[in-house]
């Protein structure tokens, strides 16, 4: 064996190569870029925002409605925001895609009135097409949080996790 050669490395990952800016020659060397927040990292933030979304765990009795679509629109910006972060192969795209159309629905859906339910008004200001709403949202947004939380092994903590589908699937 020669020495003064270098040697070949066995593998290269694709996260190492991605963060290669440039290649010096003659003699070799490389420059790196600095990797950025893992996904997981952009989705653990995510579900810390949402930890602090009231919306989506307070009683509805509780509701101020134009508090609850501040919120929702909220959520939805923040939804297009880790989007962008995001490369468009990464898991929690679909679940990310899911609850911002579920917020779009629930800014369509709030004044949707539901006659077989009556003309009665359900506590402050509130009427049956918010309750529907306000369901709906919670329900897909629930379901996709926990999705990824199960993907990317992180712990919801406090009320949030309270609304997230019961684990357990026995009839």
């Amino acid at each position: 064996m020669r020495r003064g050669r270098m040697r070949r490395a066995a593998k290269v990952t694709a996260s190492a190569a991605r963060r290669i800016t440039g290649i010096s020659t003659p003699f070799g060397g490389l420059q790196w870029a600095e990797a950025g927040p893992s996904e997981r990292d952009v989705i653990r933030r995510f579900i810390l925002f949402l930890e602090d979304r009231r919306v989506l765990y307070n009683p509805e009795s509780l509701e101020v409605e134009s508090e609850v679509e501040h919120s929702v629109h909220q959520i939805r910006e923040m939804c297009t925001k880790t989007l962008s972060e995001l490369s468009e192969n990464a898991f929690a795209v679909v679940p990310l895609r899911l609850i911002r159309g579920a917020a779009r629905r629930y800014h369509d859906d709030v004044n949707v009135q539901f006659h077989s339910l009556g003309t009665r008004r359900y506590g402050p200001d509130h009427s049956g097409g918010f309750f529907m709403a306000l369901g709906g949202f919670r329900a897909v947004v629930g379901q996709q949080v926990a999705l990824l939380a199960a993907h990317y092994d992180i712990d919801v903590e406090g009320d949030l996790a309270a609304v997230l589908p019961d684990g357990d699937s026995s009839p």
